[in-house]
């Protein structure tokens, strides 16, 4: 299973649902990723890279802090911090690891411009390889 985590209530819910879960199928793995997006007008590319690498090390810190919340002891839970489109990033991830559920929020904590763009839980559902399951 693949949980979508973006820090929203729905993403912890849905967290929650994996967790639950894997506790009937102890063998279940579960993978929590996030991707990070750091769009904007940012023509130097070191200060682009800059802005990334706080993200991602935020987002780590972030990641390690939930498993450690959530983590059963017998459970296993991979987490990896992704760069990049989102919706295309989650579906990449899950194909390339061999995912059979992909978990997600309807909505999360995206900016407005995603409200114009279509919601990544929409691109994940037209592009995702494997059941995709919309928590609201």
């Amino acid at each position: 299973m693949l949980v979508a985590y973006d820090g929203s209530k729905l993403s912890k819910q849905a967290l929650q649902e994996a967790m639950n879960r894997a506790d009937e199928n102890p063998e279940t793995e579960i993978h929590v990723v996030t991707v990070v997006n750091p769009t904007g007008p940012f023509t130097n590319k070191t200060i682009y890279k800059s802005i990334e690498d706080e993200l991602r090390k935020d987002s780590k810190v972030e990641l390690a802090k939930l498993v450690e919340q959530f983590k059963r002891e017998d459970q296993h839970i991979e987490t990896e911090v992704l760069t990049g489109n989102p919706g295309a990033q989650i579906c990449k991830y899950a194909k390339n690891n061999d995912i059979t559920l992909i978990m997600i929020g309807s909505r999360g904590l995206r900016n407005v411009k995603e409200l114009f763009l279509g919601s990544v839980s929409h691109n994940v559902v037209q592009h995702a390889h494997c059941p995709v399951l919309i928590f609201k």
